[in-house]
């Protein structure tokens, strides 16, 4: 494994704020507290874990369990899938996630904004570079035409109810 420096390893960005992560993702570990655990592993001793998912399951098999979770993780394996991005809306503006949603994997810091608004709230990028690339992105977009998880009514919608 190559000898990181601090500016190449992953960073968490949590409500458009760059922060420390307390949470290890961990591929086949039981799920204990501090750790991000397989869905599945999750299930069996979710106590104080978080769980992640890859971003093609489908939300049926995970609720009602996983609204539980503190962090819900989401593993974008490719950044052109967007099936992700229906699993977080799903989880936030369907079932009510309050949590930590999270996505890892293929994530590229100028598709943060439409993650946002899909209902994501973190976003583990691959450096420091990336990470402030991506608060800049999210932040350029003060309003939006289309309705989202985080503004259901559209901007005409809006505008025609008035301030």
């Amino acid at each position: 494994m190559p000898n990181l420096e601090p500016r190449d390893r992953p960073v968490l960005v949590r409500d458009g704020r760059i922060v420390a992560d307390p949470w290890t993702l961990v591929e086949e570990e039981p799920a204990r507290p501090g750790l991000i655990a397989p869905f599945d592993a999750w299930k069996r001793s979710p106590e104080g874990a978080g769980a992640w998912v890859d971003g093609d399951r489908a939300v049926e098999e995970l609720v009602p369990e996983i609204l539980e979770a503190p962090v819900v993780a989401v593993r974008f394996a490719a950044f052109a899938d967007g099936r992700g991005l229906t699993l977080g809306a799903l989880l936030r503006g369907r079932y009510g996630f309050r949590g930590e949603l999270r996505a890892f994997g293929d994530v590229l810091a100028d598709l943060t904004e439409y993650m946002h608004r899909s209902g994501f709230n973190a976003f583990v990028l691959p450096d420091r570079r990336q990470a402030e690339v991506a608060i800049a992105c999210m932040a350029r977009m003060s309003d939006h035409y289309q309705g989202s998880v985080r503004e259901p009514l559209p901007a005409f919608r809006r505008v025609a109810l008035g301030p």
